[in-house]
């Protein structure tokens, strides 16, 4: 398949739009190292709240629990959004979850293949990665200063074109479909659905989308293993807490709060 490789366009991404808040301001590069590291610098210098940064390429695109994100240019998306929301700190998970939801549901619109998300920041099609989420806040004790939520999502990155590393594990949509994704029309759907969607959670609290992020979940009832930092356990999957722990019944009987961690289906 010939792949065209044209540049997004930040201007025509604006024209597009009918938001609230997100998009006012489109910061666009070429190569940087790293869209959320971008975004830190630009919040920390009076960024608005909706501010957005999309690059090309990322020479040092950042996952979660320090891993990278291969970000190719001119074939993905990479985006940072600058929020400020007024809401309490111990709130400020939520918005991975927020963010996942509006991902999924612009999947979703352009895919027959159903999306799946996979705490707490992960969408999978077909069990395999096609987006992430990586949020980033910077809070004082009662007040958030600014959330920064990093997304990348895998439009038309070929399987020839994967790291071995990752092509057993990662699709696209180009993958999926047989055919090039039109960057633009994406980005425009993705910022349209990430404003709805901070928009309800302000107003609404994550009650608001609670049953759309649990449309997508599929690991409620399932048997897992969650590795953490300083241990491991295992149990089955109950859901998720209103500030977006997930909730494991474990092997003994007790109930167990996970605040982060990388989940392995045991029964998948």
């Amino acid at each position: 398949m010939n792949l065209s490789h044209e540049s997004l366009s930040p201007d025509e991404i604006q024209r597009a739009i009918s938001t609230g808040r997100l998009g006012k301001k489109i910061h666009y590069f070429g190569t940087i190292p790293s869209t959320n590291l971008k975004a830190q610098a630009l919040a920390k210098q009076g960024a608005a709240d909706g501010e957005i940064v999309i690059a090309e390429e990322q020479t040092h695109g950042k996952g979660r629990m320090g891993r990278g994100w291969v970000s190719p240019p001119y074939l993905n998306l990479y985006l940072s959004v600058i929020l400020r929301p007024k809401i309490s700190p111990t709130l400020a998970p939520q918005f991975t979850l927020m963010s996942a939801v509006a991902i999924a549901d612009t999947v979703q619109s352009i895919l027959s293949f159903p999306p799946e998300i996979k705490w707490p920041n992960d969408i999978l099609v077909d069990r395999k990665k096609i987006a992430g989420v990586l949020t980033e806040s910077s809070c004082e004790p009662d007040r958030i200063l600014f959330v920064i939520i990093g997304i990348g999502i895998n439009l038309n990155f070929s399987r020839e074109m994967m790291p071995e590393s990752i092509q057993e594990k990662a699709t696209s949509v180009l993958i999926l479909t047989q055919r090039q994704v039109d960057r633009n029309a994406f980005t425009c759907r993705l910022i349209q659905s990430l404003d709805q969607c901070y928009g309800e959670l302000e107003n609404g609290g994550f009650a608001s989308i609670m049953q759309r992020w649990d449309s997508y979940f599929r690991l409620r009832g399932k048997n897992v293993t969650v590795e953490m930092p300083d241990r491991r356990v295992s149990g089955r999957v109950e859901g998720i807490d209103t500030d977006g722990a997930l909730i494991l019944m474990g092997e003994g009987g007790g109930r167990e709060r996970i605040v982060a961690g990388d989940v392995i289906p045991i029964d998948y």
